[in-house]
């Protein structure tokens, strides 16, 4: 008996490929920022963004591969 390996549903796809790549600005911006907050006087303005940008790259970043292996893996239609 042959099982047959569900295809990619492009879609899904998408929209975690779109995810990941709404992370690269986040990615370059958080790290800038904590950069130039700990070579100011007054570290709080750069800080707290460049702090709230690295998790934001974070999530979108985890909810991109996530999605994507979805696309892949998961053979329920509900996605």
């Amino acid at each position: 008996m042959e099982q047959q390996q569900p295809s990619t549903d492009k879609d899904v796809l998408r929209k975690g490929i779109t995810r990941l790549m709404m992370a690269i600005p986040f990615l370059f911006a958080g790290p800038v920022l904590i950069y130039l907050g700990a070579g100011s006087d007054h570290p709080i303005i750069f800080l707290m963004p460049g702090i709230a940008f690295c998790g934001l790259a974070i999530l979108f970043i985890f909810q991109g591969i996530n999605t994507i292996l979805d696309s892949m893996f998961k053979t329920d239609k509900r996605r």
